[in-house]
C-alpha cells in the first residue's frame, strides 16, 4: 500500500539533493525501505557537510548533529526538519505535514516516539540518539506476531541501559538485538564500563556473573532473570517484571533448569544466567554425551566411559580434513561393536556435506536420506533409531523456507517410501544445526528430535532464539580429553533423555542379501504403482528369479532379478550411466526436437522420475529395448547395479529387468498386421528408447490405482498411445 507521506518524502529528497556528491537517488514508491532510509542517512550527512556520505549513522555523524527542537513561531522550513519529518513519516508517527518547520505537532510527534521507545524522558527534543534510531528500519510499535511483554521488555532495556543499546526496536519480537541487549544490561550491572561492554557473553562476563536467591535486593539483575526467562518461553514465565525474586521467579527458574537439565535448585546463578542468554551456556559444565568425528577405539571409548559419558554420536559415512588429508569418519561394525562392548550407546549423524548453501539442492535431501538409512541399515541400527541430518551452516530465515524446509520434506518423503516395505527398519528424522533451524523443521513436522549446534554462539540462528522443545543433545563446547591411545577430540554434548541413542544392534544376518533386497527396495519405491502389486513380495525376496506380478489379457509386467551383474557395453545409444545417484543423460538432451510435441510439465516430470530412479541405483546403469516378439511388443527396462555396498569394503551385484509386455491394441494382437503396434521397431534410432522408458515407467506410476483395479485395457492403451506418438512425431 502506497503512503502518500513517504511518498513526497521521497520525492523530495531527489528533488534537493539528486546530483549532489554522495546521494543515491531513491524509489519513488510510497513505501518505506532500506533505501529511503539510506537517503534519507546521506541528506543529513550532506547538510552536516560531511564530505564523504554513507548510509550509516556513525561516529562522525553522531558527533555533529546537533538537538533539533520545536522552533518559534514564524520560523523558516529547514532541510534538517524536512529530513526529521520524513524520518517520522517512515517510522509510522505523524509529525503534523511535510513543513520543514519544528512546531507542536512535530513535537508530539517526538514525544509519542520516545513514548514508544520506553524513554522516561519525553520532551519532544531529538537527541542524537532519537535521530539514529529513527533513521533505521526498527520498528518501534507492535507489530504483527509480537508479543506485548517483550516489548515491555524491549521499552524497559531502552529506559536503563540506552547508554549502553542506544534504542532498540519495540516492535514485541524476541532476536538477536533483544538478546544482545539483555547481555549488554547484564554487564552493566556488573560494572562494566561503555567501553568494556560488548554484549557478548565471554570470560569476563562469566566471571562476574551474580548467584541470586529468594529476596535478593539486587534488582537490576532480577529484572535482567525476570526478563531472560520470559524471553526463553512462555513456559517460564516468572510474573510481574517487579525486580523481586519470589515464588514466581523461583518457580519459573526451576522449570528453566528442569529443561536444560541443569540442577533444579531455583537459583539463577552463572550457569543458569548464561543459558538464559548465550546458546553455549556454562561451557565447563559436566556432560553425559558427546559427538566425535574420530574412530573409537576400546582405549578411546574406556577414556569416555572414565569422564562420564554415556551416549556417542558417530557418523554413519563420509570423510573429514584433518593435517594428513582425508581421514574416514564413518562408522563400522567392528568400530560400533566396540563401543557397545564398552557400554556406551549411540546417535548416528548423516553429514557429507551441508556446510553451506549451495549444498542444499533439488534431489539432495533424497540422495541423504538413501545413503544414511542404507548405511544405518547395513550397520543394523533398530526401527526407532534417529538419524540426526547435518544443517553446518548459519542459514538466515529465508535459507531454512527455500532451502532447508524442502530438504527435510524430500528426506520424510524417501523415508516414506522405504518404510512401505516390512523389513525395511522405521528409522526417525532428526536435525543438527541451529536453533533457529531446529525449531523450523519440528514446527513444520519434519523432524522428531534435534541435536542443536549451540556452541556457534554467534551464529544469526541461535542469538535470539530460545532452546528448541524437542532438543534431545546439546552441543555447547570443543575439547580434547585422555592421553596417548586414548586421546580423543570430542564435542561436549548435552543431554535432554528424549533420544537415549541404541545400545545394540541388529546387523543383517545375510548382510550380501539385504544389501540387494536393499537396492531392489529403493528402485521400486520409485515406481510406486509396482510396490503395491500384492504379487511382488514373491518376486523381491528371491532373486535370480522371473516372476510375473502383473497380468491381464492386453499387458503384463514382469520382474526378473540376476546376480549376474554385467556392465552393458560402453556407448550403447540405449544405456544411460549413473554416477552417485546422478544420471549421465537428461530428458531434454535424449529427445532432441521430439521434445516440442511435450509440455514443460511433461519434460520436468520425466526429469524428475530419471532424477529419483538414478537416486535409488547409485552407481550403475540404465538399458532399453523396444522389441516384438510373437506374441507382445516388449519395452525392457534393465537396471544394472553392479557394486553394492555390503559391509567394509566389501561390494555385490545385481540386474533386475523390468518388462512391460503389451498383448493387445485396442481388442487386436499386436502381432497382427491390423494393428497399430505392428511396426519396424528395430528401424527407430535406438536413442531415443532411454526415453520411452521413462515415460513408460512414469505413465505406470500415475496409472497406478488401474493396475491395482486391474484394469489392463486401460494402461496397455495408454502405454501403446505413448509410444505410438513418440514415435510418430520422431518419423514425421
Amino acid at each position: 500500500m502506497v503512503d502518500e507521506m513517504v511518498l513526497i518524502t521521497q520525492q523530495w529528497l531527489n528533488d534537493t539533493y539528486s546530483g549532489k556528491h554522495g546521494y543515491n537517488p531513491v524509489e519513488e514508491s510510497g513505501k518505506t525501505g532500506w533505501d529511503t532510509i539510506y537517503g534519507l542517512t546521506r541528506a543529513l550527512q550532506i547538510e552536516l557537510g560531511i564530505s564523504e556520505p554513507a548510509d550509516n549513522f556513525g561516529p562522525t555523524t553522531q558527533r555533529l548533529f546537533k538537538p533539533l527542537k520545536r522552533q518559534a513561531p514564524d520560523s523558516k522550513p529547514s532541510n534538517m526538519n524536512f529530513i526529521l519529518q520524513g524520518a517520522l513519516w517512515c517510522k509510522g508517527f505523524n509529525p503534523g505535514g511535510f513543513t520543514g518547520v519544528f512546531y507542536e505537532k512535530t513535537e508530539n510527534a517526538v514525544k509519542e516516539f520516545q513514548k514508544a521507545a520506553g524513554l522516561t524522558t519525553q520532551d519532544g527534543i531529538v537527541t542524537t540518539l532519537i535521530m539514529k534510531a529513527l533513521l533505521d528500519m526498527s520498528a518501534f510499535k507492535l507489530v504483527s506476531g509480537g508479543d506485548s511483554r517483550i516489548r515491555q521488555i524491549q521499552q524497559n532495556l531502552n529506559r536503563d541501559y540506552n547508554d549502553y543499546i542506544g534504542l532498540m526496536p519495540c516492535d514485541g519480537l524476541y532476536g538477536r538485538d533483544t538478546n544482545k541487549a539483555l547481555i549488554y544490561a547484564l554487564q552493566k550491572e556488573e560494572g562494566m564500563s561503555t567501553s568494556v561492554a560488548n554484549g557478548f557473553f565471554g570470560n569476563g562476563t562469566t566471571s562476574l556473573c551474580p548467584t541470586l536467591t529468594p529476596g535478593d535486593s539486587r534488582t537490576g539483575f532480577v529484572l535482567i532473570v525476570q526478563y531472560a526467562l520470559y524471553c526463553n518461553g512462555k513456559s517460564f514465565d516468572p510474573g510481574e517484571f517487579d525486580g523481586k525474586y519470589g515464588v514466581g521467579v523461583v518457580s519459573a527458574v526451576k522449570a528453566f533448569q528442569e529443561f536444560m537439565r541443569l540442577p533444579q535448585t531455583g537459583y539463577a546463578d552463572m550457569p543458569t544466567i548464561k543459558a538464559l542468554l548465550s546458546s553455549s551456556g556454562d561451557t565447563t559444565r559436566a556432560a553425559s554425551a558427546c559427538d566425535t568425528a574420530t574412530i573409537i577405539t576400546a582405549e578411546k571409548a574406556q577414556t569416555l566411559r572414565n569422564n562420564g559419558y554415556k551416549t556417542v554420536g558417530r557418523y554413519l559415512t563420509g570423510n573429514v580434513r584433518t593435517s594428513s588429508g582425508l581421514t574416514s569418519k564413518a562408522l563400522t561394525s567392528k568400530e560400533l561393536a566396540v563401543i557397545l562392548d564398552a557400554g556406551l550407546k549411540v546417535f548416528p549423524i548423516y553429514q557429507d556435506g551441508g556446510y553451506e548453501s549451495s549444498y542444499f539442492v533439488k534431489d539432495q535431501g533424497t540422495r541423504d536420506a538413501y545413503s544414511a538409512a542404507s548405511a544405518a541399515r547395513r550397520l543394523g541400527f533398530p526401527s526407532g533409531t534417529t538419524i540426526y541430518f547435518a544443517v553446518d551452516f548459519d542459514a538466515y530465515d529465508y535459507e531454512v523456507t527455500d532451502k532447508i524446509i524442502p530438504y527435510f520434506q524430500e528426506i520424510k518423503s524417501a523415508f516414506t517410501k522405504m518404510q512401505t516395505f516390512s523389513t525395511a527398519p522405521k528409522y526417525e528424522i532428526g536435525v543438527y544445526g541451529p536453533r533457529n533451524i531446529c525449531i523450523r523443521t519440528s514446527e513444520a513436522g519434519m523432524t522428531k528430535y534435534s541435536f542443536v549446534a549451540n556452541m556457534s554462539t554467534g551464529f544469526s540462528g541461535n542469538l535470539g532464539y530460545p532452546m528448541p522443545n524437542n532438543w534431545a543433545f546439546d552441543q555447547f563446547y570443543e575439547g580434547t580429553i585422555g592421553s596417548g591411545s586414548g586421546s580423543i577430540g570430542i564435542d561436549k554434548d548435552g543431554f535432554s533423555g528424549r533420544d537415549s541413542g541404541a545400545s545394540n544392534v541388529n546387523p543383517p544376518s545375510d548382510p550380501v542379501y539385504d544389501a540387494r533386497l536393499r537396492t531392489l527396495t529403493d528402485i521400486l519405491s520409485t515406481i510406486p504403482a509396482l510396490e503395491n502389486l500384492t504379487s511382488l513380495a514373491n518376486a523381491m525376496f528371491e532373486f535370480d528369479t522371473t516372476e510375473t506380478i502383473f497380468t491381464s489379457p492386453e499387458l503384463d509386467i514382469i520382474l526378473s532379478t540376476s546376480l549376474l551383474a554385467t556392465i552393458p557395453s560402453e556407448g550403447s545409444p540405449n544405456t544411460i550411466t549413473i554416477t552417485n545417484g546422478k544420471p549421465g543423460a537428461y530428458i531434454t538432451g535424449l529427445l532432441g526436437d521430439t521434445q516440442t510435441s511435450l509440455t514443460a510439465s511433461q519434460i520436468d516430470s520425466y526429469q524428475n522420475l530419471l532424477n529419483s530412479l538414478s537416486l535409488s541405483v547409485r552407481n550403475g546403469y540404465l538399458e532399453v529395448y523396444v522389441n516384438p516378439t510373437a506374441e507382445s511388443l516388449n519395452i525392457q527396462i534393465k537396471i544394472y547395479t553392479p557394486d553394492i555396498p555390503v559391509g567394509d569394503n566389501v561390494t555385490t551385484g545385481l540386474t533386475t529387468t523390468i518388462t512391460f509386455k503389451i498383448k493387445t491394441y485396442k481388442g487386436v494382437p499386436v502381432t497382427s498386421p491390423e494393428s497399430g503396434l505392428a511396426l519396424d521397431w528395430p528401424s527407430y534410432d535406438q536413442y531415443l528408447f532411454p526415453f520411452v522408458c521413462v515415460a513408460a515407467l512414469l505413465l505406470i506410476g500415475n496409472m497406478g490405482s488401474d493396475l491395482t483395479n486391474n484394469k489392463g485395457v486401460k494402461v496397455a492403451t495408454a502405454l501403446s498411445a505413448m509410444l505410438l506418438a513418440i514415435f510418430a512425431y520422431y518419423t514425421s
